[in-house]
């Protein structure tokens, strides 16, 4: 594909201290403590393993692209034994632009951790984001797909066959599910705490969820009971919506309008002298006569 297009390029390993390695802005991974604390003991007792993969910035400092956790594993060392852990080492990979940088952070983060379908997908958007630059520094790239180019880049980095197909897939189911989410987020004033978390999984339509949470909470909390528990589908669980929804004057209207309808088509049948029962006239006469 090209050096420009891929992040091939040249490496070296040093040393360093730990202070002068920034984290990459674009590494929005959160750190589990758990896991962290897991780090920390397993370098501790069996070394640090894969190094740090790093870049230098124009003003000297370092910039990490795959390495975070292990960075600050390595911080918490260097607190108990400064002579140990004071400096980190790690691979620098030289000649690495801004959006190749970025490309290789969100390379790295599809090997290097377990992902679900949503971080997936964002992980191939983020490096579509790049694919202008690239192609402005590599004109073999002009006219290739951002998918095709997106599946090469993966392919390559990390030996793993990857199709633009897969690509396109992951990518468009993650932005239904983000798409859903930041709907459901509006609602999370009203929804209660067992929706909120069905909410996050992209699963339900904003407009469904948007009913959900116009329901009254012990409602909300009987509909989620009968949604696990009868494994509703989206169309019955729309119906247990309308069922549990309180009604009101609209739905008093539309009633009306309906009943109405039904009359006059009534009113047609007899003309045609079709035989009406008399029994349901008496009866609809006595509900208007409620009214």
């Amino acid at each position: 594909m090209g050096r420009n297009a891929s992040t091939r390029s040249s490496y070296t390993t040093l040393s360093l201290p730990l202070d002068v390695i920034e984290p990459h802005p674009d590494n929005d991974y959160s750190m589990d403590e758990d896991e962290l604390a897991e780090l920390v003991a397993s370098i501790a007792s069996d070394g640090l393993g894969q190094l740090p993969l790093v870049r230098q910035l124009g003003d000297g400092s370092y910039q990490m692209i795959a390495g975070h956790r292990r960075l600050e594993a390595y911080r918490r060392l260097a607190e108990r034994d400064p002579l140990a852990y004071g400096e980190l080492p790690v691979t620098l990979v030289e000649g690495l632009n801004d959006s190749q940088a970025t490309v290789l952070l969100n390379v790295t983060n599809l090997v290097a951790r377990r992902l679900s379908q949503e971080e997936r997908g964002a992980r191939y958007a983020a490096i579509g984001r790049e694919v202008p630059a690239l192609r402005a520094a590599d004109p073999s790239l002009k006219g290739v797909r951002t998918n095709d180019i997106i599946a090469r880049i993966v392919t390559e980095e990390t030996g793993q066959a990857v199709s633009a197909a897969t690509v396109k897939r992951a990518i468009a189911a993650e932005r239904r599910m983000r798409e859903a989410r930041e709907q459901a987020e509006k609602l999370t004033g009203e929804l209660d705490e067992n929706w909120r978390t069905e909410a996050s999984t992209g699963l339900i339509d904003p407009l469904t969820l948007k009913e959900i949470s116009e329901l009254p909470a012990p409602r909300q909390s009987d509909l989620f009971v009968q949604y696990q528990r009868d494994e509703l589908t989206p169309a019955q669980l729309k119906a247990r919506i309308r069922e549990l929804r309180p009604k009101t004057q609209d739905d008093a209207r539309r009633a009306l309008q309906t009943a109405v309808k039904c009359v006059e088509d009534v009113q047609v049948m007899a003309r045609d002298n079709v035989p009406i029962p008399q029994g349901l006239v008496h009866k609809l006469r006595s509900l208007i006569d409620q009214l």
